[in-house]
């Protein structure tokens, strides 16, 4: 076991899991002590933040630790490297990543070298000394022998039938609640399809494909004898934590869906998988592989890789390094030919000697990529626009053509032997470090810290600052956080809004309320808004509340905006943006979810200067293509304000129908109701509506006014 992966631990014990058969196993490797330590500092930082399940996936190592000899070996083996050990110079690279992104998944990575930094360089011998009388049952009860961990974070069946390298789905063991996620989570990668479609990018990308006949022949050429193309995906992340993950993924199966290319199979490998992230790739029709190819696969057919970050795509080039392997390939990622040449500078002077690749695992790996950028025939991009998609837009399609007589070998530049050994071990180091870290854990980890920072103590905060917090609510909420309606936090005002488009003959309409942070009914309104379709209705059902709020209830000092409509919740938070047609009326949502009035203005007095019409906070928020968890991030010092307006604290997040439903009878009443009625509760004596039931609002307010022969009360009776 020369790495600490106690993934292959769990199952070891799990598989021998009495007194004799563990007295027969000596194991080689990294310190387990050392590993338990690591192990049991990562548990409970998780743990202060409610998340428990790293605890029960390794509870077998923590009940035995105490039944471990452990002998050092090697206690010299730091000399061998001298001043660049490997193990440093990891931990020294996470540092460099760390201050360029602070999204989730570059999180984790950092704490995942942070546990090869404390590992111990030296092996250690360990032996386990049981009494044979022990009861090992009495350790850890309720032992499933049948069940071992896989390497994409679920049980399966240890005896499982694999198809070559693919879980079988009905091998795998998934919880009901990662089996409802689940079904969440389909919903809203189809959604997000549909999203990307609409977007004005994914319709430029779509006309350069059948503008370009040279596409069609690239395609032609390499498909051969082949009827498809097969689709692999490495990289991607979590979709179920990640809603970046969840575009690219989205787009992935565009490519297939839209007919973009002739796509068969689509395989996918990520560590960071979760159970419903599994589920939802075989319920999608994805085949999720078993076996942490590294990027190492040697193409056989014609096949597509789709890889979001180009970290280590040399991998992918070192295994294909030849023209008979590199004409079957197309890539997907944010430009490969782009990053050959951008390190092109690091190797000018590599055959005259002057350069050396010294410590620099990702440099020696791109050693391939600038071999290989000129085999690149044709590049198709998706436009990288501050009004395009997160994740997606910036990508590009890049199709490989290599002459039969090429020496692609004597364009790499080439390692001394000393610094192949060196590199081979950190890249040996830096696969198996994946297999050690549980990145679910610390994703969900994550994940409840992020979603309890707007409600903490800010006085970290400088008091000409309000942070903005459309970066976290990136990430997508776990579907058990929106299936249940809370009054909002002490010192916060929550708006629930609801819209339903027209059908056969019924108008579009509305629906919302406003509480305190009493759970009191501040204000609710309901109306029709004539012919428009379900997001534009819901789009118009929030601005509607928020003109209520500026009109009846400033000052609001911190507002939380919920709504069932996913699109309209992501343009609040600036994951995509809204079509042209409802540019004007999405900035001025924008405009009253940022700002508040410090010297009200009338509500048709709104200044216009600063409506950009792409719904965006500022130029410092450009669709998650910069700094995704940039912390305390106010507005732009370049953002004029002008007088009367001041800065508004806002969260926008998604809820589940039945989270959303002190808004839906509401807007369901909408439909019969003449035009938009508001009923301000706090201002009223009829006593309507202060207090709710079920859930609901005293809608029969609406009835006020009208006789009971009119049409419209015995529609709403």
């Amino acid at each position: 076991m020369p790495y600490a992966d106690h993934v292959f631990f769990k199952n070891l014990l799990t598989l021998n899991w009495s007194a004799d058969q563990l007295g027969k196993i000596v194991l080689l490797g990294h310190s387990f002590g050392t590993m338990v330590k690591m192990l049991e500092l990562s548990i409970s930082k998780q743990e202060k933040f409610g998340v428990t399940e790293q605890r029960e996936k390794v509870r077998k190592l923590l009940a035995i630790k105490e039944y471990v000899n452990e002998f050092e070996l090697c206690s010299e083996l730091d000399g061998f490297w001298g001043d660049d050990c490997p193990y440093d110079e990891l931990a020294n690279e996470s540092d460099d990543s760390q201050e360029q992104c602070g999204c989730m998944h570059c999180v984790a990575n950092v704490e995942r070298y942070a546990m090869i930094s404390a590992l111990p360089s030296s092996f250690s011998v360990h032996l386990f000394h049981f009494d044979p009388e022990i009861g090992m049952d009495h350790l850890v009860p309720d032992n499933h022998t049948t069940r071992v961990w896989s390497t994409v974070n679920i049980e399966m069946n240890y005896d499982a039938q694999l198809t070559g390298c693919h879980l079988n789905p009905s091998d795998a063991y998934i919880e009901d609640k990662d089996l409802m996620e689940a079904v969440s989570i389909i919903k809203e990668v189809h959604e997000t399809m549909l999203d990307i479609k609409r977007s004005s990018v994914y319709t430029k990308f779509i006309d350069q494909l059948k503008d370009n006949p040279s596409i069609g022949d690239c395609i032609s050429r390499m498909l051969g004898s082949h009827e498809y193309m097969t689709l692999v995906i490495y990289g991607l992340g979590s979709f179920e934590f990640d809603v970046k993950s969840q575009y690219q993924l989205a787009f992935a199966l565009l490519l297939k869906e839209d007919k973009i290319f002739p796509v068969g199979d689509i395989e996918l490998y990520d560590p960071a998988l979760s159970p419903a992230d599994v589920k939802s790739c075989f319920d999608l029709g994805i085949r999720v592989l078993l076996v942490n190819e590294q990027r190492h696969r040697r193409v056989e057919k014609p096949t597509i890789f789709y890889v979001p970050g180009l970290k280590f795509v040399g991998n992918l080039i070192e295994a294909n390094l030849s023209p008979e392997y590199l004409n079957k390939m197309v890539l997907v990622s944010y430009g490969f030919k782009d990053g050959g040449e951008s390190i092109s500078g690091e190797f000018e002077n590599w055959n005259c000697g002057c350069t050396r690749i010294v410590g620099s695992l990702s440099l020696e790996r791109d050693r391939f990529l600038l071999a290989t950028k000129d085999c690149i025939h044709e590049v198709i991009s998706l436009e990288n626009s501050d009004r395009g998609l997160v994740g997606v837009s910036g990508l590009k399609l890049e199709f490989l053509e290599v002459d039969d007589d090429t020496d692609i070998y004597s364009k790499l530049p080439r390692l001394t032997l000393q610094e192949k050994i060196h590199l081979d071990f950190k890249l040996e180091l830096e696969h198996n470090s994946f297999l050690s870290f549980d990145h679910v854990a610390s994703l969900r980890m994550q994940l409840e810290e992020r979603i309890s920072r707007p409600f903490r103590d800010q006085c970290a905060f400088k008091d000409d600052v309000t942070p903005f917090w459309g970066h976290v609510f990136r990430h997508r909420l776990p579907v058990m956080k929106r299936t249940t309606w809370s009054p909002p936090p002490k010192g916060w005002v929550k708006l629930n809004f609801h819209g339903i488009g027209c059908s056969q003959g019924t108008p579009a309409c509305i629906g919302g309320i406003l509480h305190n942070d009493k759970g009191e009914v501040l204000s609710y309104y309901a109306g029709p808004v004539g012919d428009v379709d379900e997001i534009v209705a819901s789009a118009r059902a929030l601005d509607m509340g928020l003109q209520n709020m500026i009109d009846l209830h400033e000052p609001v000092f911190k507002l939380i905006v919920e709504g069932d409509n996913l699109t309209v919740i992501r343009w609040c938070n600036v994951i995509s943006c809204p079509p042209e047609r409802e540019c004007d009326l999405f900035s001025r949502i924008s405009w009253c979810m940022n700002l508040r009035p410090s010297e009200a203005p009338a509500p048709d007095e709104l200044p216009t200067e600063c409506n950009k019409g792409d719904g965006s906070k500022d130029a410092d928020y450009d669709n998650g293509q910069k700094d995704d968890d940039q912390e305390g991030g106010g507005a732009s010092s370049e953002s004029v304000i002008p007088p009367g307006w001041t800065r508004r604290e806002y969260i926008a997040w998604q809820v589940e129908e039945g989270a959303n439903q002190v808004t839906i009878r509401p807007a369901h009443v909408g439909a019969s109701l003449p035009g938009i009625l508001i009923h301000q509760s706090t201002m009223c004596d009829c006593g309507n509506g202060m207090d709710m039931k079920n859930d609901e609002p005293d809608d029969t307010w609406f009835l006020c006014g009208f006789d009971m022969g009119d049409d419209i009360i015995t529609r709403l009776t």
